[in-house]
């Protein structure tokens, strides 16, 4: 068969484009198998961090930063989201700090005796431990942040704002100002507690595990507590009352959420006080009827929170989500000293971390007092 030229021009013309074609479906699914591939990196990404990945989880916050830990990255938990999340226990074979106090002193765990002297708590224990104290702690209840970190870490805290002004035109009336910002070290110190432990209770409890877990997690959170509340009673930087405003009642306490709202901060989301100013508070009757007052309608959404490390007289409001973080060195390490007390029968467990408070952005919290000196 044989073809004039006008047809062979046609046919090559009717392949070329039949081959752009393919070409073209080719590359579409290409860029649809793209697409599809980074949906599901990213999924995997986000499912490792909590609130993140699939099911009911929202996505982690954008305005995080996260920090490196046993080869994960860890983001910086607001209240409510738990360490442990990213750490899950093994299936099987979960480490204890009861069989871990038990095998230090020579028992048989599960016919075989384990490593004694000192050992870093395992990431998934720590982890536990480690939330237990952010949730008994009033400072983290009233919503200040967990930095897990690995070592010495400078963050910048904003001490003052720009000034902004409004331009005339032809006018020279914009001055130059900078924001002041500031380098927060964190690096915080060990917290350490001694456990006197003797044969009898280790041997005899069975709950040893859960015992020594909710102890020393009660007794880290009211160090962290203490230690915070210092830290932001001695920040000359956080606003102060000028004048007295009382904090065993509901009228002085608005009275400094008004100086607080002057200063253009916002109603406070949190009010840490002292238990004696708390009760006072809760006491208050309407002097007419006896019917019992509680916080104003304006304060509503306020946590009012107490601690025995706040004195009479002085209360801390503010948005401590914004305002507090801790710091926190991610493992937790116990070591057990046999015999440390021969005359008593007893063991001593050590259980040794570093954490602590930073006072992140001053102009977030308020300090109120009830007397003011001149």
């Amino acid at each position: 068969m044989s073809y004039t030229k006008a047809e062979v021009v046609e046919i090559i013309g009717e392949v070329g484009k039949a081959y752009v074609e393919k070409v073209e479906e080719y590359e579409k699914n290409q860029k649809a198998m793209k697409q599809q591939l980074e949906s599901l990196e990213t999924a995997v990404a986000q499912s490792q961090f909590p609130g993140g990945g699939g099911g009911k989880k929202k996505p982690l916050d954008p305005g995080k930063f996260a920090v490196t830990v046993d080869g994960r990255a860890i983001p910086v938990l607001a209240k409510g989201e738990r360490m442990a999340d990213l750490f899950p226990a093994p299936a099987q074979g979960a480490w204890s700090i009861g069989d871990f106090v038990r095998a230090s002193m020579g028992m048989q765990i599960r016919g075989e005796v384990l490593e004694r002297g000192s050992s870093t708590v395992p990431s998934y224990i720590s982890s536990q431990i480690i939330d237990a104290v952010r949730e008994k702690a009033r400072i983290m209840q009233a919503g200040a942040i967990t930095i897990p970190i690995e070592g010495k870490t400078t963050i910048a805290r904003i001490a003052g704002d720009p000034t902004v002004f409004e331009h005339i035109e032809g006018s020279n009336d914009i001055q130059e100002s900078i924001p002041v910002f500031e380098p927060v070290a964190l690096d915080p110190k060990t917290l350490a507690a001694l456990i006197p432990l003797s044969v009898e209770i280790v041997q005899d409890s069975p709950n040893l595990d859960a015992a020594l877990k909710t102890s020393i997690a009660a007794a880290f959170a009211l160090k962290l507590d203490q230690l915070s509340i210092t830290k932001i009673l001695m920040d000359t930087n956080i606003p102060t009352s000028s004048e007295a405003e009382a904090t065993n009642d509901w009228a002085g306490v608005l009275k400094a959420v008004g100086s607080m709202l002057e200063a253009d901060q916002e109603i406070p989301k949190a009010m840490i006080c002292s238990p004696g100013d708390f009760i006072d508070r809760a006491s208050q009757v309407a002097s007419t009827s006896g019917v019992w007052l509680g916080a104003p309608p304006a304060l509503k959404d306020m946590l009012d929170l107490e601690t025995t490390g706040m004195s009479d007289g002085t209360a801390i409001l503010g948005d401590f989500s914004k305002g507090f973080g801790i710091a926190v060195r991610h493992e937790l390490r116990l070591e057990l000293v046999r015999w440390g007390k021969p005359t008593y029968g007893s063991h001593i467990l050590v259980a040794y971390a570093r954490m602590a408070g930073y006072v992140l952005q001053p102009n977030h919290l308020y300090i109120a007092q009830s007397t003011v000196s001149d």
